[in-house]
């Protein structure tokens, strides 16, 4: 494979074709919506929503403390419902880069009309090769959350007959060991979906069969994708270095907040098409173009 020339290529795309950097915003947009962050808790919070551990709260105390606990349920399925909104845009956006970039590289004019309708068009199978990696970080959630819930619940009801050190440790040692092995799974059926979605898009295969195919791609070029994640690592340092202080004046500014998601949209719609590159190259595509058909 020559490395060069399809990073070369990439960037060339994006360039000839900047329609990609809005595709590459909302696929930055919806980056890490599915996170697990929240789940954890400590016992000073359980001990302000179910009472003093080892003293059984009055009606008027639990009631208080059910109230507070329903609205910050009712926050935490509204943050969810929001990032699911953006990761489903996002995921959407995904597919939509990697038609494009291919019909490109066919030779085929492209839009960002005709590539958010080719992401739309497989969107239910995209949205379930994007959520086989977030089970896992959804199953460690749910139980961090009703592990902290049902900690306070029972402390509040049982008082110091239940709030045992022990018991503290256990459910730490419990959530730890489910990290152990979620957490793994996660980050395998992440790299994965790179090639998954290419699979989806490029071959029209459903969930399980893109996964398949994915892992197949992936195993008989191993040597290669690792050096190209290298390169990948080795340019996302890179831009991160060059561009840190402007990045950080960006940041402070929020009236260029705008100017930073076309950075990021660049970066994820070039990164997008190196790999779908990459993947022509593996099953068989024709050689790499010269010069991209410009946008519709």
């Amino acid at each position: 494979m020559e490395y060069g020339k399809i990073v070369k290529r990439s960037a060339d795309i994006v360039w000839q074709n900047k329609f990609l950097i809005i595709l590459g915003i909302l696929v930055a947009l919806g980056s890490g919506s599915l996170s697990s962050s929240g789940a954890g808790g400590n016992g000073s919070s359980s001990d302000q929503l179910f009472g003093e551990v080892g003293q059984v709260p009055e009606f008027e105390q639990i009631f208080a403390g059910m109230a507070v606990l329903g609205v910050v349920i009712a926050l935490i399925c509204v943050a969810l419902l929001v990032g699911f909104v953006f990761w489903a845009i996002s995921s959407i956006a995904r597919g939509g880069l990697i038609a494009s970039v291919d019909d490109i590289e066919s030779g085929e004019k492209s839009s960002f009309s005709k590539a958010w309708r080719a992401g739309w068009h497989k969107a239910w199978t995209l949205l379930g090769i994007g959520l086989l990696p977030a089970i896992p970080a959804l199953i460690l959630l749910v139980f961090g959350l009703l592990a902290f819930i049902g900690y306070g619940g029972f402390s509040a009801l049982f008082g110091t007959e239940f709030a045992f050190p022990e018991v503290t440790a256990g459910l730490g040692i419990a959530i730890a060991l489910l990290a152990c092995i979620l957490i793994p799974i996660m980050l395998v059926l992440s790299i994965l979906r790179n090639f998954a979605e290419r699979a989806c898009m490029l071959e029209d295969l459903g969930v399980i069969d893109s996964y398949r195919r994915g892992t197949s791609v992936l195993t008989a070029n191993l040597g290669e994708a690792i050096i190209l994640f290298l390169i990948q690592l080795a340019i996302s340092i890179g831009l991160g270095i060059l561009l840190f202080l402007p990045g950080f004046i960006l940041f402070l500014c929020c009236c260029l907040w705008p100017l930073l998601l076309v950075v990021q949209g660049a970066i994820s719609a070039f990164l997008s098409a190196l790999w779908t590159l990459a993947w022509r190259n593996w099953t068989g595509g024709p050689p790499l173009m010269e010069k991209a058909p410009t946008a519709v």
